[in-house]
């Protein structure tokens, strides 16, 4: 393992404004149903996951119902986290390492609902957090009122544990769902996304929220979730 070049990508992301880091082995990772793995992952045995804190009184203001300011908030966070997987890509490729940054924030498909790539699926192998029954990360420190972004590589980088689902018995995002969309099973590996959440019945929803209000906005599941608060 090469500890020298996790400590210079440690000290960027730090001095970048990244929160949390780790890194995740993606030996054996299939893809998921509905999880959107479309990138050819034989040339990248390792991925570099960071995340960035949202604030968690913005996301609070979710409760009393769609709110601009944390539309705004979520922009600048997925352009700074697009600057740190730029920044350690371009570390890694200084080191003569293969780097592929996955943007943090870009969909796919018909339904828009799909990414080329899963953020939580990586973080959750790197250690930061489990995958809650809202389909969110969860990490210990913020709940899933987190930001994701992924950087695959073939850098020989030390990987992080996942982290045992914790939810327990709580069923506060399932409660507060106006769709009815999380359907309050907990995530197993391998395991269909659509067993745990209907995408469809959540994208309608906010787009019944952008026809009467002009933007797509919910995050229920963040504002109510208890860990992190």
């Amino acid at each position: 393992m090469d500890l020298e070049l996790d400590q210079r990508i440690s000290e960027l992301i730090g001095q970048c404004g990244g929160d949390l880091w780790g890194v995740a082995d993606l030996a054996g990772l299939s893809p998921l149903p509905g999880d959107g793995v479309r990138v050819d992952l034989a040339p990248f045995p390792r991925a570099v996951s960071i995340a960035v804190f949202f604030p968690k009184t913005i996301i609070q203001d979710l409760l009393a119902g769609p709110s601009l300011t944390y539309l705004y908030e979520y922009n600048i966070l997925n352009a700074r986290l697009d600057d740190l997987a730029l920044r350690v890509s371009n570390l890694l490729q200084k080191t003569s390492h293969a780097a592929y940054p996955i943007p943090a924030s870009q969909r796919h498909g018909r339904d828009r609902m799909q990414s080329i790539f899963s953020h939580r699926m990586a973080a959750h192998l790197a250690g930061l957090g489990w995958i809650g029954k809202s389909c969110c990360l969860i990490t210990p420190q913020a709940g899933p009122r987190v930001r994701l972004v992924t950087v695959l590589t073939d850098a020989p980088l030390a990987p992080g544990a996942p982290l045992a689902p914790a939810c327990g018995d709580c069923l506060a995002c399932v409660r507060a769902c106006p769709p009815h969309a999380i359907k309050g099973v907990e995530f197993h590996p391998n395991q269909p996304l659509s067993e745990r959440l209907d995408p469809a019945a959540c994208s309608s929803y906010k787009d019944k929220v952008r026809d009467r209000w002009g933007k797509r906005c919910c995050g229920l599941c963040l504002a109510v979730c208890p860990v992190g608060m």
